[in-house]
Parts: C-alpha cells; sequence; structure tokens
C-alpha cells in the first residue's frame, strides 16, 4: 500500500525573493510502493536538489530507454523536456527553485552554462553549496533546514542593483509571466524598448535560452496547469494564444512527449500527484513554522 508523501514548500526570506522562488520539502516512507511515476514538466525555473537520504530514478516521457539513477545532490538548469520521476525507495529531498535571473545573479556564467543539463553538486564547484548540503543533512526538522537556507544564501547573494542588460531581461521575463507565455519577441522589444537580436543576446548571455524558448515553457506551464492539473478537459487552443490546432498540438508534443488526448487517462493523470503540489498556488506556500502566509 502506498504511503503517504509529504511534500511541502517554503517561502525564501524578503532579501532572496527576488531571486529564489520557493524552497521545497520531499520525504517519504519506509515502504511506500509507488504505483505510478510523478510526472515533472518544464517550467523555465532551475533547481538544485539535496539528495539527503536514499534515491530516485528518471527518464524522459518520450523515451523510456535513457533510465538515470540519481542518488547524489544535483544542479538542474533550465530543462525542455518533461520527465517522469519515481522513488527507489525512502527518500528525504530538499530543493532549491531559482527564479531565472536569481539563479545567474548567484552563478553568473555556471548558471547560464546549466541550460538543459544535469550536474552532480561536486561538479558545479561552488564550495559553500556543498558546506549547505552537509548542514542539511546534519537538520532534525524542517524550519532549521529553512533557517540554514536563508542564512546561507543570504550570505552569498549579489546586494548589487541589476546592470543595465540583467533589469532588460528582468523586465521581459515579468512581461512574459504576466501575458503567461503568449508574448512574440517583436512585443518584447517594442515594451522594453530595444532591438529584437539585442532583446535575443541578452537571453542568452543571462539564462541561456531564447525569448521565444522562455515565452514556450511559460506557455505549456500555464496550459498544463489551468486545464490538465485541474482535470479539465483541455480549452480550444485559441484560448492559449494558438493560431490553428496543428501548433497547439506540436508545441504540447515537443513539451510533454505526448499528445493532448492522451492526458485524460486515469493513467496518466495518476501521474500528477506532485505536480498538483509543486504546481500550486503561491498562497500555499509555508513560511518559518508551518504556517501559510
Amino acid at each position: 500500500m502506498e504511503n503517504t508523501i509529504t511534500y511541502r514548500r517554503y517561502e525564501p526570506l524578503a532579501d532572496l525573493k527576488r531571486d529564489i522562488h520557493y524552497y521545497w520539502y520531499m520525504e517519504s516512507g519506509e515502504r511506500e510502493e509507488q504505483a505510478y511515476p510523478d510526472l515533472l514538466i518544464p517550467d523555465g525555473y532551475p533547481e538544485i536538489i539535496f539528495v539527503l537520504e536514499g534515491a530516485y530514478c528518471k527518464r524522459p516521457m518520450a523515451d523510456e530507454s535513457q533510465l538515470t539513477i540519481v542518488n547524489s545532490s544535483s544542479v538542474i538548469g533550465i530543462q525542455s523536456e518533461s520527465l517522469l520521476v519515481k522513488r527507489l525507495g525512502k527518500v528525504k529531498l530538499f530543493g532549491i527553485k531559482f527564479r531565472p535571473m536569481g539563479f545567474y545573479r548567484f552563478f553568473g556564467q555556471k548558471a547560464v552554462k546549466t541550460v538543459g543539463s544535469t550536474l552532480v553538486l561536486n561538479e558545479f564547484k561552488v564550495a559553500y553549496l556543498l558546506e549547505l548540503e552537509l548542514g542539511l543533512r546534519n537538520m532534525d526538522a524542517q524550519d532549521k533546514a529553512v533557517s540554514l537556507l536563508d542564512r546561507t544564501l543570504c550570505a552569498h547573494v549579489s546586494n548589487a542593483g541589476h546592470s543595465k542588460k540583467e533589469a532588460i531581461v528582468q523586465e521581459c521575463i515579468r512581461n512574459i509571466l504576466d501575458a503567461k507565455g503568449n508574448m512574440d519577441l517583436q512585443e518584447l522589444a517594442k515594451q522594453a524598448e530595444k532591438g529584437k537580436r539585442q532583446i535575443q543576446r541578452y537571453f542568452k548571455e543571462c539564462i541561456g535560452i531564447s525569448p521565444k524558448k522562455f515565452s514556450n515553457l511559460v506557455r505549456f506551464k500555464s496550459v498544463y496547469k489551468k486545464n490538465v492539473l485541474s482535470d479539465c478537459s483541455l480549452g480550444h487552443f485559441f484560448d492559449h494564444g494558438y493560431f490553428d490546432q496543428s501548433h497547439f498540438i506540436k508545441d504540447f508534443r515537443a513539451n510533454l512527449g505526448v499528445t493532448p488526448s492522451r492526458t485524460s487517462s486515469p493513467k496518466f493523470r495518476a501521474q500528477n500527484t506532485i505536480a498538483k503540489r509543486s504546481m500550486g498556488n503561491d498562497a500555499f506556500l509555508l513560511s518559518k513554522g508551518g504556517n501559510r502566509r
């Protein structure tokens, strides 16, 4: 019988909110039997996952042959494919979900080079993250672990303001998020009062992907959250900013690995347990002490 999974999201300190979206914690029971893997979709946000106990395996949704076992902490850059993840017995994980520009502000070009890849924490070569990992292993309560994350990251966050380039990219990201991904390059450039090529170059230099790709990830997340995770049928493609059905299906399949019609099956929906919690409304972020803000 499958045990209840503990999954919680925590808000960072106010000084970190510009750069960090949230922290998350997951723990499973000793005898958990996971009937279905968890589906994780690309969302445009990089993260660091600290594996404090146990291991899990993952593979692309569209390719059963690429199975990877993960038993060590990892740095995960912005991803573009959906993954199926299955816990291998008891696990205990802590994660830091960075905002795209926040990841760059913390790690610079190291962050940009992680796009589309996963690095073992040791390979990232940031000493304080290894010290943080050791500290988290020694914590006996989630509140203490969140406090350690806050203290460590506050000590290393840049207090300098955005450079002109960073400010432009940040503004563009905010506009894309506000439009739920339905914003093309021409409109971005117009609002930023910059040329299209300049916007493209700034995106590649700061977050490692094009504004078009980032918009696509944001739009897909919005489609998935609004329709699939709410157990509703997918709305008309016009509702999501597409002008023809074939383009909608092509984009959907490129991001998820299956067509929209496949998402209505009970088996597919059973894979969304963690996605519903991880992509939930930010009103359900917890502050230290377990209180909702």
